[in-house]
């Protein structure tokens, strides 16, 4: 009975450190990844917030809602990846408190990102759909702040409960972070909290119906000044070559 015991044991023991060696194996390809996302997402982003600042005409309401969501993909991209690449690729775990400050991170800035996204929907479908007169006086100044103070305090809104009660697992291969636990038997990913995961689909099926619309109306634009255009370039009545 002693040797069963300690034969399963063993078993358990070789089943646990062939995860790790997968894990360990990996984390070299994980972390290259993870950099060159850093990378490129970072440089990108800088980009289109350097443009939008520096020239005069491109500060619009849309546009800053696309430098609103440049800062959330930022939050990702120039602090949660890097560090994310260093733990993996070190094999130290990091404090608790810590991960969940970094997990929390990544979480604003996809949820602020697809606010963002969403709110962009909107502007597009407001500037097709109403008056010139309206959609100036729906997108001022203020009132485009106030948006883009919403995402991000509807965002935090979302964080707090969730991190507060966010637990993590010391199982299985502990030189991991939680985000690459996915790929591993041991540990916990950050959306498999049930709250942050509905958070997350809920925001993704809000911002889908809103690009959904958006969208259909945008075509619709298209076509209706592309006829226009066709009946300017063939010849038309004056009324209607004054559209």
């Amino acid at each position: 009975m002693k040797n069963i015991f300690y034969f399963s044991n063993m078993q358990n023991d070789s089943a646990q450190l062939a995860d790790c060696d997968v894990g360990h194996n990996a984390k070299i390809s994980l972390a290259a990844l993870y950099s060159l996302m850093c990378l490129f997402g970072t440089i990108l982003n800088l980009l289109v917030v350097y443009l939008v600042v520096t020239f005069k005409k491109l500060r619009t309401a849309s546009n800053a809602f696309i430098v609103n969501g440049c800062i959330a993909d930022l939050l990702v991209c120039a602090f949660w990846m890097p560090h994310e690449a260093v733990g993996i690729y070190s094999g130290s775990p990091f404090p608790a408190g810590y991960q969940a400050f970094k997990d929390a991170l990544l979480f604003l800035g996809i949820t602020v990102s697809l606010l963002s996204h969403s709110l962009i929907a909107v502007n597009r479908y407001v500037l097709i759909t109403k008056s010139p007169v309206t959609y100036l006086s729906i997108y001022q100044k203020r009132r485009t702040e106030w948006m883009i103070s919403a995402s991000w305090l509807s965002a935090l809104g979302f964080i707090l409960p969730w991190i507060t009660s966010l637990r993590y697992a010391q199982e299985g291969c502990s030189y991991l972070p939680a985000s690459a636990a996915s790929l591993l038997k041991g540990g916990k990913p950050i959306f498999s909290d049930p709250f942050a995961a509905g958070t997350l689909a809920l925001t993704i099926i809000g911002q889908t119906m809103f690009v959904k619309h958006c969208v259909y109306y945008w075509f619709l634009f298209i076509f209706m000044y592309s006829s226009i255009y066709i009946f300017m370039d063939h010849g038309c009545n004056k009324p209607l070559c004054k559209l």
